[in-house]
């Protein structure tokens, strides 16, 4: 496994952040958008992930088992690995 990068790009964070959202994550659409800045610490991803990761574990915490990848919905999971991709992000 790659490590984390030590920093990732405002727009690829801004592209990661809109897919959780539209996920459904209340975190993520609360968080600013970046600008003015063209990378910003891998933390910010990791962080966002970690923040969307628990939120829809505890949104679908009440969903059959065979409805869910990792404690949450396969929706949430495809879009919480998505953004993580976006990022570069292996590890949150």
């Amino acid at each position: 496994m790659v490590p984390n990068p030590k920093t990732i790009k405002a727009a690829a964070y801004n592209q990661a952040r809109s897919t959780l959202a539209n996920a459904g994550s209340q975190t993520a659409a609360k968080s600013h958008p970046i600008h003015g800045k063209v990378d910003v610490p891998v933390s910010y991803g990791t962080s966002l992930l970690a923040a969307a990761r628990d939120e829809f574990r505890q949104t679908d915490r009440n969903l059959p088992p065979k409805d869910k990848k990792s404690d949450m919905s396969i929706p949430h999971y495809n879009a919480i690995h998505s953004a993580a991709k976006t990022m570069g992000i292996d590890k949150w």
